[in-house]
């Protein structure tokens, strides 16, 4: 009967084991090329992974502050964008799910434009509300980041003020900036698509009718009740249409 050893431990695992980071850490990443910002990550740990809270910054000037899961971006956090100036410019916030944008959420662009709705895998995607830099509002439904199924865009433009001083006044749904056109109803991969109403509020009229791919193919114009009080009202009235009977 041949005598059994006992096998010992091996000792790089029982090493592994214990260079396992767990609770709160501070740990540094050196990043291969030269960067501006050293990527480095603050916060809890468990087996090895990034899990509960903690702010990570990679080596592009990305800073994450927020909930970690499996080693990945979790639940509700803030995504801001550190300049080489040291400034540091607020992108998104809200919820996440394995690393992605998933859920309701505030994302300012660089651009000066501002969203205010649902994401889904990064991209918008449900309800949400756009406000553009170019004073433009859209508020409905989107899809795979554009503007999809009902909702309401209203066309603005910014006042011409002497001092340069510009005042956006922001009620709910209201969005009072230049004329106000708006127009509502269908919209298929941001443009307008399918049945909608155009409402020409500097004139006084509106429009109900058909688009197709942003541009109206049929539709009934009719004024108004307030059509006199419109800011450029058209010179004539639009004399409206009565059906007649017909018999045969």
């Amino acid at each position: 009967m041949p005598f059994l050893k006992c096998v010992k431990p091996s000792v790089n695992k029982e090493k592994l084991e214990k260079s396992k980071k767990i609770g709160s850490r501070h740990s540094i990443y050196a990043p291969r090329t030269k960067r501006f910002f050293k990527q480095h990550y603050k916060g809890e740990w468990e087996n090895d992974l990034m899990v509960g809270k903690g702010m990570e910054i990679d080596s592009d000037g990305w800073m994450y502050e927020g909930d970690w899961f499996d080693g990945r971006k979790h639940g509700y956090g803030v995504l801001s964008k550190i300049s080489k100036d040291g400034s540091i410019r607020k992108v998104y916030a809200g919820d996440w799910i394995t690393g992605k944008k998933n859920g309701f959420a505030s994302y300012w662009y660089e651009n000066g434009d501002y969203f205010e709705g649902y994401f889904y895998r990064d991209k918008r995607h449900g309800y949400g509300r756009m406000w553009y830099k170019n004073c433009d509002y859209y508020q409905g439904f989107w899809k795979d980041d554009l503007p999809n199924g009902k909702g309401m865009l209203v066309k603005g433009s910014p006042p011409r003020i002497s001092n340069k001083k510009m005042f956006y006044v922001f009620l709910d749904s209201l969005f009072l900036t230049g004329d106000g056109n708006r127009y509502e109803g269908c919209f298929t991969n941001g443009k307008r698509h399918g049945l909608g109403t155009f409402y020409h509020l500097d004139s006084g009229q509106r429009q109900r009718g058909c688009w197709n791919n942003d541009f109206c193919v049929s539709s009934i114009m009719e004024d108004i009740n307030w059509r006199q009080s419109a800011l450029h009202p058209t010179e004539y009235a639009i004399p409206q249409i009565y059906l007649s009977e017909i018999s045969y």
